[in-house]
């Protein structure tokens, strides 16, 4: 029994660090990117282009994520997320270079190889050192963004009201630094450990093909497709709420600020009350509900202009993502543990899910957002990933 505690404690400690490490990263990121498609816009953007924008980030992350995982078997995988955390910084840099397209289309990718390097070394540490409730260890990594949104955006929003985006990209740069080092002093011990998983390429395919035809077996093929199309439905969400806001409910700069701040500060609030509490760690019955909450508030966006005020955006956008954070945690844990044998793997596959669904999501939104606005778009992804709920449940009957 000592020794199963002092494990737990061990994991606990890493599950700790990850999250402090992704917490710095986001909040140097976020010190800017709350306005990403703002500044799209203001330097003359189309939506289908801020749409492209965001499929450029988003798919790299994905496709990188199986190399993401083999150089975390080959190295160790704090050394990987160490070079995602300095490609954030270098990021931060290149956007204070302004007026290329080229160079500014280029670091949008680069930004995508750094968080799929950031990103899948992370889910493998995570899944290699699990806490003792998996999907609460999940759910505190995935809850330190809005940590970082109930300071940072407003930060942010002030150095570039007094300075412009160069200051702002500075402090962006010295919080990522900070970032990279807290990980080489909280995680690089313990990840040595699995620093000697080294394979080779013949091995990895194969372990590659395993773990697809477990995904794609009956009874994780029809959880795994609600989250990944509740992952689409939140990239709807993710170019456009911001234009949202601002070009149809008509928001001011500072009000966006605002409720950016008071909306994550509230979350972060309820998950410790709430949320985290009624967390079981398997994680299957979290995808279905969460999906299910996200999916029906995203489709009260279909109410006319006039009924979203501060307090009725407040209230229909924390319960969507209030469920699509229960259903990506529900699935980081329900991966976590059908693929437990090997976190490398593993850990990249649950990094594809998130990058892959927002950017078809973000690349559907570009075409659609035109013909049918920002509230057709909002709800129709949450019509759409009510259906898929329901083909999911249907399937289940199917093969029970």
């Amino acid at each position: 029994m000592d020794s199963e505690n002092g494990a737990n404690i061990k994991n606990n400690d890493i599950v700790r660090g990850v999250t402090i490490v992704h917490f710095l990263l986001m909040f140097g990121y976020k010190l800017f990117s709350a306005y990403f498609p703002l500044f799209l816009a203001a330097q003359g953007f189309t939506l289908m282009q801020v749409g492209w924008s965001y499929l450029l980030i988003y798919l790299p992350i994905a496709l990188c994520a199986p190399l993401a995982g083999f150089l975390s078997r080959r190295t160790n995988p704090v050394l990987v997320m160490i070079l995602g955390i300095l490609g954030y910084a270098a990021y931060a840099l290149m956007m204070v270079v302004d007026g290329n397209n080229g160079l500014f289309y280029f670091w949008q990718i680069m930004l995508g190889v750094s968080a799929s390097l950031f990103f899948t070394s992370s889910r493998i540490l995570l899944m290699a050192y699990p806490a003792a409730n998996v999907e609460r260890g999940f759910s505190w990594f995935y809850n330190a963004p809005f940590w970082a949104d109930v300071l940072a955006p407003a930060i942010g929003g002030f150095l570039i009201w007094r300075n412009g985006f160069t200051a702002v990209f500075a402090l962006s740069v010295a919080i990522t630094l900070s970032a990279a080092a807290t990980a080489a002093s909280m995680l690089w011990k313990a990840s040595i450990q699995k620093s000697s998983r080294a394979i080779s390429l013949s091995v990895w395919a194969q372990k590659w093909r395993n773990l697809l035809a477990r995904a794609f077996n009956r009874q994780m093929a029809p959880r795994l497709a609600v989250a990944f199309v509740s992952l689409w439905a939140n990239g709807l969400f993710a170019a456009f709420f911001v234009l949202f806001l601002k070009n149809e409910l008509l928001w001011s700069r500072d009000t966006v600020i605002a409720y950016t701040a008071y909306s994550s500060a509230f979350f972060s609030i309820a998950y410790i009350l709430f949320i985290r509490p009624r967390q079981k760690g398997v994680g299957d019955k979290s995808i279905v509900a969460g999906a299910t909450i996200s999916g029906l508030f995203a489709t009260l966006f279909a109410f006319p202009a006039v009924f979203f005020n501060f307090a009725t955006v407040f209230a229909v956008d924390f319960f969507r993502n209030a469920g699509g954070f229960i259903c990506q945690s529900g699935r980081s844990a329900f991966v976590a543990r059908k693929m437990e044998k090997d976190p490398e793997e593993a850990g990249a596959f649950d990094t594809i899910f998130s990058p892959l669904g927002i950017a078809l999501g973000s690349l559907t939104a570009g075409l659609l957002v035109g013909p049918l606005g920002y509230q057709g778009l909002f709800s129709f992804g949450g019509i759409v990933l009510l259906s898929a709920i329901l083909i999911a449940f249907i399937a289940g009957k199917a093969n029970d």
